[in-house]
């Protein structure tokens, strides 16, 4: 699979992340960090769909490798993508959100600014590390069929 489509996924899961955060903000739940569980959902449908498109492209060779690399490309630019994001709109545009969200943490202490973003950052990448591990069982061709067995003429019969 050409590396632009990988990129194109990647735009798209950025996108999807933006929008949604920029909606619950908009409705004004922004500062309940448990929200923020369901990007690993938007990221989950957006690698499954760069996953899907590897598989498409390359059926009859398709190696689980493809589509491993494939979805930690889209996830990994997706997710620097939505820090960069994030770090502007936190800190530039609404840094009232960044000092609630502040408040909420108060295990870390002062100065938390990199922490969020790191946090941010970390699990994007553990989600994208995670969910290509999910999906492509789904996509992996057994072995375990009839002519295969047939060929390998097993003892027992």
């Amino acid at each position: 699979m050409k590396t632009l489509h990988t990129t194109k996924y990647a735009i798209y899961i950025a996108i999807a992340l933006i929008v949604y955060f920029v909606a619950i903000d908009l409705v004004g739940f922004a500062d309940r960090i448990y929200l923020s569980f369901f990007n690993a959902v938007i990221v989950g449908v957006g690698l499954f769909f760069v996953i899907r498109d590897v598989y498409e492209y390359e059926r009859d060779q398709f190696k689980y490798m493809d589509g491993f690399i494939a979805g930690l490309k889209a996830g990994f630019v997706a997710t620097v993508i939505y820090t960069i994001f994030m770090a502007i709109y936190l800190y530039e545009i609404n840094p009232d959100l960044a000092e609630a969200i502040e408040r909420q943490v108060t295990i870390a202490g002062e100065g938390i600014e990199v922490a969020m973003l790191l946090f941010i950052f970390l699990s994007g990448l553990a989600t994208t590390v995670v969910v290509p591990l999910v999906i492509l069982p789904l996509y992996k061709r057994s072995w375990n069929t009839r002519e295969v067995r047939v060929k390998q003429k097993p003892l027992n019969q």
